[in-house]
Order: C-alpha cells, then sequence, then structure tokens
C-alpha cells in the first residue's frame, strides 16, 4: 500500500456489542483498505472486546485493541485513541454505524483534489434495524472547499464523517484544547477540537455526499436530532449564551493557543494562519461577553441596548467577515432580549 495515502482508522468503544459487528465488516469491505485500525474500548461490561479480538484474527489489515483501566469518555477515548495512530491519514469511527464501500477512496480523492486539511459528508440516517429514516445533512449544501475562518466559529461536523491529514492532529496537543462549548463540564470532545482546528488553520472540504449509515438509537453517545417546534426554531438560528456555558472564555483560550503557536518554530505560512486565527478568536471572545449579558439582565431595554450594540460593532456580520451571523442576532433578540422561551413557559 501507498504509504502516502494510508488511513488510520480509530474507533472508540464501549458497550457496543449490539451493532459493532456490522460495523466491522463494512470497514473491512472498503475500496480503499485502511492501513490500520484501532480500538479503544472505554472499559466495555458487555461483548464488544470479544467481538473485536475475533474480527482482528480474519480482518485484511492490522486491528490494535487497546483497552482502558478506567472510563475516559467518548471525547477523551478517541484522542487518547488517535495518538497511536500511524498513517497519513486519520478517520474517525463510531461503533455503531455502517460505512459506504467507497468512503474512503471517496475521502481521499477529495481531499487530494481540493488539496483539503479536512474532508466531511452527509450521512443516511437509519434505526435500529438498518432502516432508512432521513438524511444527515450537517447543513452541507454542496460539494466545495471552505477556507479558513470562513466556517460559524462554534459549528460541529459529527466525528463519523470526519477524514483528516494527520498534521492537523499534531499541530496543537489535543490535551490543551480546553472547555467544551455545548456540555456544561468537560474537556472539549473529539470532532468539535479537529473542527476547531480544521475551521481556523486549514481547508475544510465538505460533500452532500451520504458515505455512512448513520444509526439513531437509545444508546447513543451524541445528542438525539429531534425536539419541539420552539427547541427546533432555537437550534436552527444557532447556540445560546449562558453565563455557565462560558464560551467566551473558551474563545479566549484558543486565541491564546494560537497566539503562542504564531509565535513558535512552526513553518511560516502556519504562523501567519495561527496569527490571523488568534486575532479572529479574540474578537469572538468579546462578541460572546456581549452575549452573556444581553442573556443575563434583568431589564428589558438594558438587554435591547446591548444588542443593538452587538450588532453595530460587527458580532452579528456573516461567518465570512468574522461575525457569529444575522441568524444569531434573531436568537438573542428572541430569547435573550424578549425571552420568548420563558415566557411560553409561563403561559
Amino acid at each position: 500500500m501507498d504509504t502516502k495515502f494510508s488511513v488510520s482508522v480509530v474507533m472508540a468503544t464501549f458497550n457496543g456489542g449490539r451493532f459493532i459487528s456490522e460495523q466491522l465488516d463494512s470497514i473491512a469491505r472498503q475500496t480503499h483498505l485502511p492501513a490500520e485500525l484501532i480500538v479503544s474500548d472505554d472499559a466495555s461490561t458487555d461483548d464488544t472486546i470479544e467481538i473485536v479480538k475475533t474480527f482482528a484474527k480474519t480482518a485484511p489489515f492490522p486491528v490494535r485493541i487497546v483497552e482502558n483501566e478506567t472510563r475516559l469518555g467518548y471525547g477523551g477515548n478517541f484522542l487518547s485513541a488517535t495518538r497511536h495512530a500511524s498513517g497519513a491519514y486519520l478517520a474517525f469511527c463510531d461503533q455503531d454505524d455502517i460505512w459506504l464501500p467507497n468512503k474512503l477512496d471517496v475521502s481521499l480523492k477529495t481531499i487530494e483534489e481540493f488539496d483539503a486539511d479536512l474532508y466531511v459528508h452527509a450521512a443516511t440516517i437509519v434505526d435500529t434495524a438498518g432502516a432508512t429514516v432521513g438524511l444527515f445533512a450537517q447543513n452541507i449544501g454542496k460539494r466545495t472547499v471552505l477556507t479558513p475562518l470562513t466556517l460559524p466559529p462554534w459549528g460541529v461536523f459529527y466525528g463519523f464523517s470526519m477524514v483528516f491529514r494527520r498534521d492537523v492532529f499534531d499541530i496543537i496537543d489535543a490535551d490543551d484544547r480546553g472547555g467544551h462549548t455545548f456540555e456544561w463540564q468537560g474537556l472539549l470532545s473529539h470532532d468539535l477540537w479537529i473542527y476547531f482546528i480544521a475551521a481556523s488553520l486549514g481547508r475544510v472540504a465538505v460533500d452532500p455526499q451520504p458515505l455512512a449509515l448513520y444509526r439513531r438509537h437509545d444508546k447513543n453517545e451524541t445528542p438525539d436530532l429531534k425536539g419541539s417546534l420552539i427547541r427546533s426554531l432555537s437550534k436552527y438560528l444557532g447556540i445560546a449564551a449562558h453565563q455557565n456555558l462560558r464560551r467566551d472564555s473558551v474563545a479566549a483560550h484558543r486565541s491564546k493557543i494560537l497566539m503562542d503557536l504564531s509565535e513558535s518554530e512552526s513553518p511560516s505560512r502556519l504562523r501567519e494562519y495561527a496569527k490571523a486565527a488568534s486575532t479572529y478568536w479574540d474578537r469572538i471572545a468579546l462578541f460572546e461577553a456581549d452575549r452573556i449579558n444581553i442573556y443575563t439582565r434583568n431589564r428589558i431595554h438594558n438587554r435591547f441596548f446591548l444588542c443593538l450594540k452587538l450588532l453595530y460593532e460587527g458580532g452579528y456580520r456573516s461567518y465570512r467577515r468574522g461575525g457569529l451571523s444575522w441568524r444569531l442576532f434573531l436568537k438573542d433578540l428572541l430569547f435573550g432580549v424578549l425571552q420568548v422561551r420563558r415566557r411560553m413557559a409561563n403561559r
């Protein structure tokens, strides 16, 4: 196999015995076989490891099994396992999905075609029986490549849909990834971390082609896709600001580690990108601090003034112009200033 296109598939497992055999078989059927499969088990209590060991005996590629003595959580488990990978490219793999046979082949060809650092694709949503129930588009409208600092700052592409260059993982130590941006506690998850690095410093190729069957069931570690009408509207408009979820601090931390990178001995072009990204995240930190005030001030006129102030300062400009987008203006106006959700809850 050409080592230039060698791919390490990294799978994090936890009590995945119910579906993991189908996923393993789908990896073995890839038209571009991986150079290795790394399975890191997070202290499963079912037959997950036994199934993987049986598969490893006949797999058409080496299978390395890592058994954690204590649970790391799904994000920590993925990132810990990735450190064992040796491939020029890396692909995160969930334990309960099914990959289409051309997933890795299409991913690598698209990365090369667009000179991209990260490739992301859509998926078909299936139920526990494997029946199709929908499309998981990840807001991908067309096949294209996105340059640094043009994706939503707090966006996400799910890990199972990612294939990326090893360099993306090696640029900054994942131990310094900082706090989570959607959960109240804990460190950033593996896919959010790779999204941040690639979207800040690299080129991201996106593809609406579904290359995996994304299985939804009651044991998923990732969030459910359903919700009420108000919740759906809120999710469509973007993330809310909350005083207990300090995205301003997360953004400030990102600005610092990027500034440190810009002052390192890295290649000059990377240092230039890092400096620009550091300035970008510093502005995002200021915007998010203002947003928290919008959601926490008691008087409506104070909240309205802060929303207008952020609008005037460019906080709601498009992503491509370094802002948070017009959707978040509507979000903050409805749910921050007017407190629509709270008013409806009190009816």
